[in-house]
């Protein structure tokens, strides 16, 4: 007999007693081709899960649903007590069959099994969020010593001296160095140069005569966790890595905290420590590696999407003033717009950027320097651009009182991509350089923007340039493309839900850039009503961490990320949790229609 496999929600958290309930109780039923399993108006008497094969959800003569091995069905029916839809067998299944009686106990026994039963939508997108974090400690606590960032060993020979050590420490920027005497190995720290001070120890002085033999160690093998363990328990701040024995590097406390912290404060360290490009491209890419690290523990996408902007804003400042004469950084506004702007990218996408110049500043560099800097963004996998939004092209690289101007066409005298630029604009952010031509610049917007409805109407219609992909009986709406089905995330629900809140902080003036944070303030000051906001939330962070996973999918498989994914290769809450958040995208733009007074859709 097939093991029921507990990975999947909502079974992935049953006790181990509950488990045993379960595998006593289920029952397996083998279906043929077209057979109905279940039909509009039957009762459902038992809960349904696939081993094999593939099973159709039909409404009227029209799939809605596909399911396919460790997917579940009906659960809403199941409660309800009858089938709306009729199930029927497109490829011949094998299908786990648990009794509803069982079904009940276990709801009676485990609220949170049973929650999955009745949870609202926010609840749904809460318990899944939950269910990562338990995977992200897990993996942390199995996390190996080499996964960590272990330093290159410096040595010094036992017969150099004290002031050797200090000049190597300094040029080397270590905290610590390895010490040769014969076959022994000793460790010389930053820490000893307290006591060298205290004693009057000459700098003359022998390291092997300073340095201590007796070293802590740890294999790369074995667990960080372990390693925390071992400086808890011999109060020290670094281990001695080995492998097979020999020293092969340095792990510092401070790492080894940073990694169990995500990382972020090693990268942020070497963006604002390094001295060339070369190093910062190298620094780009551990921003990749640490989107997929993190993703796979379990970080929720609205999060990670703020620490990536923390990052990538910092390497963007690196990276001008690295380009740039001081004098140029100074008298001018490095910003980024669009999703880096807002903090809602994660993936490396698309350059938006601008810079702001002080009036009545010029430099013969300037030009130059903005060529350089698209440059290397490219390099460091940021690709340009289609639209040329970016430094490099004149129409985003102003004097102040251009900026201001360009502003005022766009809100009174558009041309057809002024509702666009305008758009990318609002979510604007600064990253480098005097940050208060930004802050002047929204100030002036805000002091023109008209009281006129038409232009916030005109402005909020955009919303309507996709249909949302959810049909009549909650079926996902897909396109085949290249012979597979695909649904495009990006179209049919993020864009919406950004844009419709961004109409809404424009025409109230809010100053934050970030769509979570102008939900929360637009629900505050009471002009979005608060369970549509929460909800509206909640559905924005499932469809950017399902457009995450899709992407780094992507990546792993050597393609190019996009908004696009396959509704057939989700899970069974995966596909209930997007028409969830998609029934909510239909509702946020019945809001802003009526909010607007749009007419005509």
């Amino acid at each position: 007999m097939s093991r029921f496999d507990f990975l999947h929600p909502p079974f992935d958290v049953l006790t181990a007693a509950e488990r045993e309930q379960v595998e006593k109780a289920v029952d397996i039923v083998f279906y043929p081709n077209e057979e109905v399993i279940l039909g509009p108006g039957q009762a459902v008497d038992s809960l349904f899960m696939v081993i094999k094969g593939i099973v159709r959800e039909v409404a009227e003569d029209e799939i809605i649903a596909v399911y396919h091995a460790n997917d579940t069905f009906d659960a809403r029916a199941l409660i309800a007590g009858n089938s709306v839809h009729r199930f029927e067998v497109h490829e011949e299944a094998l299908v786990f069959v648990l009794p509803k009686e069982a079904v009940m106990a276990l709801i009676e026994s485990n609220p949170v099994f049973g929650a999955f039963f009745f949870q609202s939508v926010s609840e749904k997108f809460s318990a899944m969020a939950q269910r990562s974090g338990n995977r992200e400690l897990q993996t942390l606590l199995t996390a190996t010593v080499r996964e960590a960032c272990v330093k290159t060993p410096v040595f010094l020979d036992s017969a150099q001296t004290v002031l050797d050590a200090a000049r190597t420490m300094k040029q080397q920027r270590a905290k610590s160095i390895l010490v040769r005497d014969g076959e022994r190995i000793g460790i010389f720290t930053a820490s000893d140069f307290r006591d060298i001070i205290l004693t009057n120890t000459p700098a003359s002085t022998a390291l092997g005569d300073t340095a201590h033999f007796n070293l802590v160690t740890t294999d790369a093998g074995d667990y960080l966790f372990n390693a925390l363990l071992t400086m808890t328990r011999h109060h020290i701040q670094r281990v001695v890595v080995t492998e097979n024995g020999q020293p092969t590097g340095v792990l510092e406390q401070i790492d080894l905290l940073s990694y169990f912290s995500n990382h972020s404060h090693l990268i942020a360290q070497q963006i604002e420590l390094a001295e060339s490009l070369d190093t910062l491209k190298s620094v780009a890419g551990q921003i990749d590696r640490l989107v997929a690290v993190l993703s796979s523990h379990g970080v929720k996408a609205p999060q990670l999407a703020r620490l990536v902007q923390t990052l990538n804003a910092q390497l963007f400042a690196r990276a001008w003033r690295l380009i740039a004469p001081e004098e140029l950084v100074d008298n001018s506004c490095l910003i980024v717009m669009g999703s880096e702007g807002r903090g809602e990218q994660i993936i490396k996408t698309d350059q938006d950027n601008a810079l702001i110049v002080r009036d009545g500043f010029s430099h013969p560099y300037l030009e130059d320097a903005c060529a350089r800097f698209s440059a290397t963004l490219i390099e460091f996998g940021y690709p340009p651009c289609p639209g040329q939004i970016m430094v490099n092209n004149a129409l985003w690289r102003k004097p102040q009182a251009d900026f201001h101007d360009q502003l005022y066409r766009w809100v009174y005298l558009p041309d057809a991509d002024a509702q666009m630029n305008l758009a990318i604009f609002v979510d604007a952010e600064s990253v480098a350089g005097d940050a208060e031509l930004l802050h002047q610049a929204k100030r002036y917007l805000r002091s023109i923007m008209s009281d006129d409805a038409g232009f916030y109407l005109r402005f909020a219609r955009a919303i309507e340039q996709f249909d949302t992909p959810l049909g009549l009986f909650s079926q996902l709406l897909t396109k085949s493309q290249g012979g597979v089905s695909t649904l495009d995330l990006k179209k049919g629900g993020i864009f919406p839900i950004v844009h419709g809140i961004r109409a809404m902080a424009l025409e109230y003036q809010l100053e934050a850039s970030n769509t979570l944070e102008r939900i929360k303030t637009l629900v505050e000051q009471g002009h979005l009503e608060a369970q549509l906001g929460h909800d509206t939330a909640e559905a924005l962070g499932f469809l950017l961490e399902m457009r995450l996973k899709a992407g780094l999918s992507m990546l792993a498989d050597g393609k190019a990320p996009s908004n696009l994914i396959e509704p057939d290769r989700l899970s069974t809450l995966e596909r209930d949790l997007l028409k969830d958040a998609l029934a909510v995208v239909k509702r946020f733009k019945t809001t802003i229609r009526h909010h607007f007074k749009m007419t005509g859709f």
